[in-house]
């Protein structure tokens, strides 16, 4: 009993001196057998153990990931892993260090076989999700419905392909099993991929829908809107009756083929789709003079208006159309909304009738045969039979442009800033400004924007005139009724004339002008106030200040 006692002795000091030994040996090296990721460290220093698990994340070699007939390969770096060489080999230096009897037996241990150390790394949990379910789009296969054949000739419909189950993957396992194999020995792993099985739709249902769709390919279907109407014929529709899934692919259901669909939607809104035409207006274009300098009033009168009617155009919206065959056919029903809408003509012809009033008509005058006639005339031509729509606001730079020689001005006299007279292309429309800006005024029109002369030129109304400059001086005034305005413009050898007709709902104007007002260092000052009278009694008040400068020596 001594004896084996004393032997027993003598083998726990020559193992203990054997642990010291390699201990020593090993004092700064990582100890025999201790593998990482299937990567031996054994005898390496922490520098070179951190070195080669360097290289192992550089390498990134991937995860094998089978269903059994398809495999996936997947990067650990793609699947958020992130390994700490580092603390990876610390641990691996204690490895055979600690423990139970000091980690005595695991140094004996590794003498003799390797031993696998858990790295120490990180997994992001949002990147590991990302990456399985790009694994899982790659597998997942939804269940199959099969597919209808029509026969072109006859329309007899069969079955082409007969339904089949889907697969899914299950991510939550999935990424349990990933982030496992990626803190073990990964180079010896294969992930067999979690699957469960989705439900098809059986062929006796695909059989029956492939009846109701002979059914329903005996008659066309009619399409219907806004004043249009288009029949399908059943061999059009054959090209687009399709089986759907339901409930994942569970059941079916016949509808229509949504690329086809949408082609043929773009098809048709070629042959309905049509612009909308605005009603044309006609009046005389110098029904009354109408030309005082001073206080004045105006009211409507009656005119007559000749009116050419105008359309609403049409407009397919391609996208509802789509949805409403693919509704028809799902519900077997042969008529359906062709998904056109009216679009409104910027001038309808019931409000073009309502334009039956001479709202306001101005008239100045000049002298026959100067360079500035021409050019007044040649922009009374640009602005006649303009229509403006209710609600729409007049420019007259918007409308005549730049006046250019080729255009037909010529240079004629213009104030400059500093009020010199020089010779300008276009001279002299400022004159017409002034009659546009006095028919606006007395059809009780808003006037947006205008700019008075900053010299008083005696053939003009004091303080109810308006220069021009392309671009930045306008004359702009909005139709703020219910009526589109038409404008009729007309110049003679001696005067211009601007008619507008329409209906301002009964204003009558009246301009009321203070006494002139001498101004120093200038000419004078004048207010000229617009009087409005509505027909239920309202009043408006619009006083304008103007000053006129004395021209340059």
């Amino acid at each position: 009993m001594l004896g084996v006692v004393l032997a027993g002795l003598l083998l726990a000091a020559v193992l203990a001196a054997v642990v010291v030994a390699v201990r020593l040996t090993h004092r700064d090296e990582v100890l025999p057998g201790t593998r990482m990721a299937g990567i031996s460290l054994g005898g390496a220093t922490e520098t070179e153990a951190r070195r080669r698990l360097a290289a192992l994340e550089a390498e990134d070699a991937p995860l094998v990931l089978t269903t059994g007939r398809r495999v996936v390969r997947l990067r650990p770096s793609a699947a958020g892993h992130d390994l700490d060489e580092r603390a990876s080999a610390r641990r691996a230096m204690r490895s055979g260090r600690e423990g139970r009897l000091g980690g005595a037996w695991t140094t004996l241990k590794g003498l003799f076989t390797a031993r696998d150390v858990p790295v120490v790394a990180r997994i992001d949990r949002a990147r590991l999700r990302d990456a399985v379910a790009g694994v899982a789009g790659r597998l997942d296969r939804p269940a199959s419905v099969g597919a209808l054949h029509v026969d072109d000739a006859t329309l007899a419909v069969g079955v082409r392909s007969a339904p089949r189950q889907g697969r899914e993957v299950d991510r939550r396992r999935l990424a349990k099993l990933v982030r496992a194999a990626l803190r073990s020995d990964r180079q010896r792993v294969v992930i067999h991929v979690p699957i469960e099985r989705t439900p098809a739709v059986s062929r006796a249902r695909v059989r029956e829908l492939a009846a109701a769709a002979e059914a329903y390919l005996q008659r066309p279907l009619r399409l219907a809107g806004a004043g249009a109407v288009v029949e399908l014929s059943p061999r059009r529709l054959a090209r687009l009756v399709e089986l759907q899934p339901v409930d994942g692919g569970a059941d079916a259901r016949l509808g229509a083929r949504a690329g086809r669909t949408r082609a043929l939607a773009a098809r048709l809104a070629e042959q309905v789709e049509r612009s909308p035409r605005s009603a044309r207006l006609s009046a005389p274009v110098r029904p009354v003079v109408f030309d005082p300098k001073g206080d004045a009033s105006w009211r409507p009168r009656p005119a007559r208006v000749r009116v050419r009617a105008g359309r609403a155009g049409r407009k397919l919206d391609q996208a509802a159309l789509a949805r409403s065959i693919d509704e028809a056919i799902r519900a077997g029903r042969h008529t359906a909304s062709l998904g056109a809408e009216p679009v409104r003509a910027r001038v309808t012809t019931a409000a073009a009738r309502r334009a039956d009033r001479l709202i306001g008509t101005f008239t100045t005058h000049y002298e026959p045969g100067q360079p500035r006639v021409r050019n007044i005339r040649r922009i009374a031509r640009a602005i006649d039979g303009t229509v403006i729509a209710p609600g729409e606001q007049f420019s007259l730079n918007g409308i005549s442009g730049p006046r250019t020689r080729e255009k037909g001005y010529v240079p004629a006299p213009f104030i400059t800033d500093g009020n010199r007279i020089v010779e300008s292309v276009g001279g002299g429309v400022s004159q017409f400004s002034t009659t546009m800006y006095n028919a606006a005024y007395f059809a009780g029109l808003r006037i947006d924007t205008h700019q008075p002369h900053s010299l008083f030129i005696d053939r003009y109304p004091a303080g109810r005139e308006s220069t021009l400059n392309y671009p930045d001086i306008d004359l702009k005034w909005t139709n703020d009724t219910g009526v589109p305005v038409l404008v009729r413009a007309s110049g003679d050898p001696a005067s211009v004339t601007v008619s507008l007709y329409g209906d301002n709902g009964g204003r009558r104007v009246r301009a009321e002008s203070a006494p002139r007002e001498p101004v120093p260092g200038g000419d004078f000052s004048v207010v000229v106030t617009r009087v409005m009278r509505y027909p239920d009694g309202r009043v408006a008040r619009q006083p304008f200040t103007t000053r006129y400068e004395a021209e340059d020596a």
